[in-house]
């Protein structure tokens, strides 16, 4: 009976209340205490508490029951029906697709997708419900097409490279990674706590102009390197496998009164990283191949870093065996009763050179180390290794077509004549690097780095293609340059403004490799009065027409003609300018044109990486002294 009379839950909870509230009988209310037996009070008490107990599960089964019809169903995700992208042409890849169920999480990354690629200033995304579904909408508003028409960096004196040319596409994502790379570029200088921001301003309706604010702080140096723990060779060996942290004496100390003139590196993490994969390399090369080199810790105060570096050298093994294989190359097998330092390097390297005449591009080696049992007997002995090297060679291609973009001002057959690599022949990876750095010596353009060049492979023809992207340097350029030491030793004071003319011509009398420029020189009594300008004034102003030294133009190239100066010293200046540009590559040996070779090395615990770096040459401080020397020639 009383289910009938509970319609709904309020009904329920209702009855239920009335229920816990009300005893049986009216006349209940009306007996006084003491007027019935103790046997009936004891079964009113039990009878109370059973009511009471009743109604508090029909309240709280009325409460549940009351909960679950306030919650609302879900209905079930929407099919998409169609994706549109309305405001550009360009094609994007959504994760958004028809067909599929709809999720607002995947929507809301594609609009993230969308306004990571810099091209748009405004996204929006929208659905429409349609009878099958709905309908998502990625409404856009493209960002103008702009180009750059000047770049300013502030301050300036920090020599940031930073690659990019007048007339050269900017947008929000270019501007961004230019700032990425100036903050690197600090953190490499040692300011470990550099900040750049950068300001986007259109000047007209296609070009705009940005400004780099650099917030460097101070410059951290390095003024102490520590080794400790196990370290299995000398300190002067550990010492001279540094590059990045190396601290070099230029003049010795003199005891008790002064303590020399040392030149500190700047501490950065790529520094510190470079220099423990360095340290490995040399352990393994010494034969060291359970070496344990990682950083101990940094010390930063003030300006001042002191880098702690831990090092557990582990046994040093002895060679038993080494063989070679590989495709194309002839198994061989080597006995070395020790195999000497730098052998395993400059026989690989060497194989490497032969290759790459032969147009192999990729060449890569791995160096399997197995530990055997010592034969000798002696428990103290050094344990025993059998070296096996696999060298893997990819087949041979030839130069496809050599493309250049970037030169607006300089004709393809100008900035072709710096190629040494040719098209048609083998493509030597080597030649490539020296006709970068011939482009380079030109200083008609940004530096460039292997970013830069890329290259394409075709397995099917057996060509390679190679694509070079310039940055061409700004044509107007002001400088101010001194005497080293006294007035007039190596040059006068000069001061001057210069601009390269506008394109025109080709060969010898193309305009764009001519620089126009106006100078003015401070003389004084010369010390080394090597032909002399003849000048009553102290300040005399010149007018130059020159065109610098190109490698590939060579002896047409490299002369300047100002009346001011005369023949002669135009002719001295011009032969000065060949012998320099001529000797000054042979001597000074880059390491750029011999990269290292990288061997993996398989161990038991794990591979590690193995950089054979290329040698010193030969006579290194004598040519690095001659090419000084050179350097200062032309200034005379």
């Amino acid at each position: 009976m009383m289910d009938r009379h509970l319609p709904n839950t309020g009904s329920c909870m209702c009855w239920t209340w009335i229920f816990f509230l009300t005893r049986l009988g009216s006349k209940s209310y009306d007996l006084k205490p003491g007027h019935w037996p103790n046997h009936w009070c004891l079964f009113e008490r039990r009878l109370f508490f059973t009511r009471r107990f009743i109604g508090l599960g029909l309240l709280l089964a009325g409460a549940i029951r009351a909960g679950k019809k306030a919650v609302p169903e879900v209905d079930p995700a929407p099919l998409v029906k169609s994706v549109a992208v309305m405001g550009t042409r360009v094609p994007v890849n959504l994760r958004t697709q028809a067909g599929q169920l709809y999720d607002a999480r995947v929507a809301g990354k594609d609009v993230h997708e969308l306004w990571s690629t810099g091209r748009f200033d405004d996204i929006r995304a929208e659905t429409r419900a349609t009878p099958d579904g709905i309908a998502v909408v990625f409404r856009v508003i493209e960002s103008p097409e702009l180009r750059l028409h000047a770049m300013r960096i502030d301050p300036s004196s920090f020599g940031l490279r930073l690659k990019a040319a007048e007339g050269t596409p900017i947008d929000r994502r270019r501007v961004q990674e230019m700032a990425l790379e100036a903050g690197r570029q600090l953190e490499a200088q040692g300011y470990v706590n550099a900040r750049v921001d950068y300001n986007l301003a259109p000047v007209s309706k296609h070009q705009a102009d940005l400004r780099l604010i650099l917030r460097a702080g101070d410059a951290v140096d390095v003024k102490e390197v520590e080794f400790q723990g196990d370290l299995g060779l000398e300190r002067k060996e550990l010492d001279g496998a540094l590059r990045a942290l190396r601290i070099r004496r230029m003049l010795p100390a003199i005891p008790g009164l002064w303590g020399g003139w040392r030149l500190f590196p700047a501490y950065s993490e790529g520094a510190v990283d470079s220099d423990l994969s360095r340290l490995r390399s040399l352990y393994l090369s010494k034969g060291f191949f359970d070496p344990n080199v990682r950083l101990g810790g940094v010390e930063i105060r003030e300006k001042a870093a002191a880098v702690k570096i831990l090092v557990e050298a582990g046994p040093r093994y002895r060679v038993r065996e080494w063989s070679i294989s590989g495709a194309g190359v002839v198994a061989a097998r080597v006995h070395p009763s020790d195999l000497r330092s730098g052998e395993l390097c400059s026989c690989l390297a060497a194989r490497r050179r032969d290759r790459e005449r032969l147009g192999i591009l990729d060449f890569s080696v791995r160096l399997k180390v197995d530990r055997v049992t010592n034969e000798t007997g002696l428990a103290g002995g050094p344990p025993d290794v059998n070296l096996t090297t696999a060298i893997h060679e990819g087949q041979p291609y030839r130069v496809g077509r050599i493309e250049f973009f970037g030169n607006h001002r300089y004709t393809d057959a100008a900035v072709r004549s710096n190629f040494v690599l040719e098209e048609g022949r083998w493509f030597d990876r080597q030649l490539l690097r020296k006709s970068i750095a011939r482009l380079n010596r030109t200083m008609q353009f940004e530096p460039l780095d292997e970013s830069a060049v890329q290259i394409h492979p075709n397995p099917q023809t057996g060509y390679a293609d190679v694509t070079v992207r310039l940055a061409e340097r700004k044509r107007r350029a002001w400088s101010v340059s001194g005497p080293v030491g006294p007035l007039s030793f190596a040059g006068p004071l000069q001061a001057s403004l210069s601009s390269r003319l506008p394109a025109w011509g080709q060969g010898i009398l193309e305009l764009s490799t001519y620089t126009a420029s106006i100078s003015l020189l401070a003389f004084a009594h010369p010390l080394l009065p090597l032909l002399p300008i003849s000048s009553k004034r102290h300040v005399l102003p010149i007018l130059a027409l020159e065109r610098p030294f190109t490698p590939g133009e060579g002896w047409k190239s490299g002369f300047v003609v100002a009346p001011q100066i005369g023949w002669r010293r135009s002719i001295l200046s011009y032969a000065a300018t060949q012998i320099q540009q001529r000797l000054w590559p042979a001597l000074s040996r880059s390491q750029d044109l011999n990269p290292g070779l990288t061997i993996l090395v398989e161990r038991p615990q794990g591979d590690i990486p193995l950089t054979c770096e290329q040698p010193k040459p030969r006579f290194a401080k004598p040519r690095s002294m001659a090419a000084i020397a050179i350097r200062l020639l032309g200034a005379f």
